[in-house]
């Protein structure tokens, strides 16, 4: 049994984190395949009060969702892949592992996820291609679902979006768009260019919504979908709705 303060691998590929210890509390995270996670506290069942270790966020999880124990290994990778299929070598099982999962390589060169090896269908580049640029990356995920807390092309959120193309492009930032917004240095309106994170507030100023710059004039962000709109210096200008839908708070540059 684990104790409190031990820590795992999320051993599949997409892990909710709740608010509370129960299925039907909010999604208010996930950790994906392969990142670590430390145990805080122990709840009803199988549930665990977890921090993810790739970005300190907080929240419950189902316990089974992830592997103690596991021998730690300097060979690592990320895949880049929006979605990759693999299968369980041992159990033949197929795999579906989003973008941002991490997998361990042993000795033979056989990739492994928490101790047990996997292996991809496309052989010729199991990993996906480099990431070049943050808009780039993000436009790979053009029209996937909003998704409060999620990370992945199956389902994303603002923040997600543009925490897991960062993680893609080797840069750490927060979970929260509340938290983001203290990354990087700051952008003049005059100085804005591609790549840049622009921030969006509510009527009492607290920051509620990021996207990201794929030109001067235009932003990549989940709002209902993952969708390109105008942006001016008042906020996002919506076309079809003929209004400015969020905000302008600032603008930030990743360094």
């Amino acid at each position: 049994m684990c104790k409190v303060g031990s820590i795992g691998i999320t051993s599949v590929a997409i892990a909710p984190l709740r608010a509370l210890d129960r299925d039907t509390s909010e999604q208010v995270s996930q950790t994906l395949a392969g990142e670590p996670i430390k145990i805080l506290e122990k709840g009803r069942s199988e549930w665990l009060k977890i921090k993810s270790l790739n970005d300190n966020y907080v929240g419950w999880a189902d316990g089974r969702h992830f592997k103690f124990n596991v021998e730690s290994s300097s060979n690592s990778c990320m895949l880049k892949s929006t979605m990759s299929k693999w299968r369980g070598e041992s159990s033949g099982a197929e795999l579906w592992l989003p973008a941002g999962s991490l997998l361990t390589y042993n000795n033979d060169g056989e990739y492994m996820l928490s101790g047990t090896v996997v292996v991809p269908y496309d052989n010729d580049n199991p990993i996906g291609d480099k990431q070049v640029s943050l808009s780039k990356s993000a436009l790979k995920f053009l029209k996937a679902p909003y998704q409060w807390g999620g990370r992945t092309v199956s389902g994303i959120d603002c923040s997600g979006l543009s925490q897991i193309v960062s993680k893609l492009n080797g840069i750490t930032i927060p979970r929260d768009a509340s938290q983001q917004v203290k990354s990087g240095v700051a952008v003049a309106w005059s100085m804005r260019c591609e790549n840049d994170l622009a921030f969006f507030e509510n009527q009492n100023g607290s920051i509620i919504h990021v996207g990201i710059l794929v030109s001067k004039d235009e932003l990549i962000h989940a709002s209902g979908y993952v969708r390109v709109d105008k942006l001016t210096v008042e906020g996002v200008f919506n076309v079809e709705e003929d209004r400015i839908t969020h905000k302008l708070t600032c603008l930030r540059r990743l360094i």
